[in-house]
């Protein structure tokens, strides 16, 4: 390691949270981050986070890295998938305003955090574990929703921010502009993102590159102060994405989303009603070709798609004690991707439909009270009911359902499930300390890759094979917290335990229970599992300008069948800010660091082979710092990574490839140096 390590005793008695502010000390846009809605009305407290202070924030998955419970699996330069308390991808529900979107990739080349740049978004809602089931389905690890709000125009009848920002690694420009009346307005919020690929710590280069354009318009009618109707568009395109960790890139990557929503009261109250209707659609191409030299002896493209169309109703409203919550939602995802094979130019001949053309409909409701004892004392409690069906269409089962049959005792081409979640949370606010305690039974169904990936290949060992009839998860949850306050600040602990029946496991096929073959191909089955950890994070006010911030977070996975460890599970984790902010000129000091993960799952023969291995502790600096010329105008600068430190998050996208059965971890950015430039409207 560059940074000597008789740091590490000192560093890892810290963590650090980068870039939150106090919320009187700035002036400028910022996106608001809210967490558990009981604790923040009984507390009244939220976050700000100055989305300014680190410009090189790419993604939603990105973004999350700065809060604690979350790591990073990282493949390339964007699509960073958000690992939360030791789970990623469907397991995480990812909303823009309480809508899903999806990706289009299986190999989720652009999972869909990567559509979600944090600038142009008002709030970011942080859930973690259960505390509701109005979101919709799944979701056991928590809930993150990007919401945004009717602009406040002021007297000009126009608001909004525009930045730029400069590496020599890349370039960004971003405009966020409103206009209107108190009946109506208009709003375009556009970012351009250019990123070459960057150097790692020790100067080898790392395939990250990519370009990204995103313009999204918003159209909302005001005819009364708490009624709007809202429309809005987001067309997202991307290409030339270069994927270290696959043995694919994404020459094209785009994604158009529509939605239309009614907001009927006062939303911060608990009387009002919300209605929407919402469709996008992704298109994602993979090939080995054309951005990269060719190794591999055929050329391989894969062209995939995926729509997802939804509704949902939600009401609120409070009785004496007693505030009810009643939601009705659907969603219906519908995928296709198939990979075309050719000697020379584009290739033509069908290789496999990686994902034969199929759906998957949810329709839920959900029932929710929230019983008020007294001032101090609450307890919230909900039911769900989901009905599921998935199914692929019949003219692709020539070509899947042998391969599935291949590897599976039972293989329908339709399924059916009926599936009951229910939660209780009970908080009590003590002196200067408010407790909770949660328990839940949630259901999580498979997504389209685990029960109908069809990735054939001569070498069994890169076959990739869902699992038509594999079983949701059910995720039987208790949670234990408490966050207290003293006289400059507070720290916030939370303990949970997840006993999972029924967890989906990627594994190789060995001719375990249910599995056919022994060829070691990538499989899907169900198992019995736990996860269990605790967040801890401390925020004082050293002085009237001095601020320290420090978290860190622990998981421990197990496959309680084979007291294996669970795959992608990240070590111990933390973050430590000292930051100063005075009238003009703020400077922050961020430390991140990870202690070494031994518990790993990183052998075919014994298990999935989805770690890269043991991974070392690293800890890694940045510095910024922010002159405020006025009001409207800041400039910003900044050293990432001061020490040039050589590191990779233990779940980096190692052996997520199944074309690829080398593990490969992907490292983050060594040293970088940026500016950036902001102005208000």
């Amino acid at each position: 390691m560059k940074i000597k390590k008789a740091l590490l005793p000192t560093l890892l008695s810290l963590a650090c949270h980068s870039v939150l502010a106090n919320d009187d000390s700035n002036n400028h846009p910022t996106l608001m981050i809210t967490g558990s809605p009981i604790q923040q009305s009984m507390q009244g407290s939220t976050d700000q986070l100055d989305e300014y202070d680190n410009q090189a924030i790419v993604d939603a998955g990105d973004l999350l890295t700065r809060f604690p419970g979350f790591s990073a699996i990282r493949a390339g330069g964007h699509a960073i998938d958000p690992v939360l308390r030791g789970q990623s991808q469907t397991r995480i529900n990812l909303l823009q305003q309480g809508a899903f979107l999806h990706g289009a990739g299986p190999n989720r080349m652009d999972s869909p955090g990567s559509y979600t740049e944090p600038f142009g978004w008002d709030e970011l809602q942080i859930i973690k574990g259960v505390e509701t089931l109005v979101f919709g389905a799944g979701g056991p690890a928590g809930t993150l929703n990007f919401k945004r709000y009717r602009p406040d125009l002021g007297d000009d009848q126009v608001t909004g921010k525009i930045m730029a920002a400069y590496s020599p690694d890349y370039h960004k420009i971003g405009a966020d502009i409103a206009a209107g009346s108190d009946v109506g307005y208009l709003r375009l919020i556009s970012q351009h993102h250019n990123q070459d690929s960057y150097q790692d710590g020790d100067g080898n280069t790392t395939r990250t590159a990519f370009e990204t354009t995103s313009n999204t318009l918003i159209a909302g009618y005001t005819p009364e102060q708490n009624t709007e109707l809202r429309f809005t568009y987001m067309a997202n395109r991307g290409k030339d994405a270069l994927f270290a960790g696959t043995m694919m890139d994404g020459p094209t990557t785009d994604m158009d989303a529509a939605q239309l929503l009614f907001l009927d009261g006062d939303q911060s109250s608990n009387n009002f009603s919300e209605y929407q209707i919402y469709w996008n659609k992704a298109h994602h191409v993979m090939d080995n070709f054309s951005l990269r030299e060719q190794t591999a002896p055929m050329r391989m493209l894969t062209d995939a798609h995926s729509k997802t169309t939804g509704a949902k109703w939600l009401r609120s409203w409070q009785n004496e004690k007693t505030i009810w919550q009643i939601s009705a939602d659907w969603q219906n995802v519908d995928r296709h991707a198939e990979r075309l094979m050719g000697m020379m130019g584009i290739p033509q001949m069908l290789q496999s439909r990686v994902w034969p053309d199929n759906e998957l409909d949810i329709k839920g409701i959900a029932v929710e009270a929230e019983y008020r004892f007294d001032e101090s004392a609450r307890i919230k409690s909900g039911v769900r009911y989901d009905h599921v069906n998935a199914n692929f269409k019949q003219t692709d089962i020539m070509d899947s359902l042998p391969l599935y049959q291949s590897y599976y005792e039972k293989t329908p081409t339709e399924s059916d499930e009926n599936n009951i979640s229910l939660f209780s949370r009970y908080y009590q606010n003590i002196d200067n300390a408010l407790y909770w305690a949660g328990i839940s039974s949630t259901v999580r169904t498979a997504d389209a890759t685990e029960r109908y990936v069809a990735a054939n290949n001569m070498t069994t060992m890169m076959r990739w094979i869902g699992n038509p009839d594999i079983q949701p998860e059910r995720h039987n949850q208790l949670e234990l917290g408490g966050k207290w306050h003293f006289e400059n600040g507070w720290h916030e602990l939370n303990i949970y335990h997840d006993q999972v029946d029924d967890f989906i496991l990627r594994d190789r096929a060995r001719g375990q229970s249910g599995i056919l073959a022994m060829d070691m191909a990538t499989i899907y089955r169900n198992v019995d599992a736990t996860l269990q950890g605790f967040e801890w994070a401390l925020n004082t006010s050293i002085t009237k300008q001095w601020n320290f911030y420090t978290n860190l977070a622990y998981v421990k996975g197990e496959n309680k069948q084979t007291g294996q460890a669970l795959y992608q599970i990240p070590p111990i984790e933390g973050l430590i800010q000292l930051s100063h902010q005075g009238d003009q000129l703020g400077y922050w000091f961020d430390v991140k660091w990870a202690l070494s993960q031994n518990d790993v799952d990183d052998n075919m023969m014994t298990g999935s082979a989805l770690d890269a291995g043991e991974s070392d502790g690293w800890v890694s600096v940045d510095f910024k710092l922010r002159y405020e010329f006025s009001n409207d105008w800041q400039v910003s600068v900044g050293i990432n990574n001061l020490f040039d430190e050589t590191y990779a998050y233990h779940v980096s996208r190692a052996n997520m490839d199944p074309f690829n059965p080398q593990a490969v971890s992907v490292n983050e950015p060594g040293r970088q140096f940026w500016l950036s430039v902001l102005t208000e409207i």
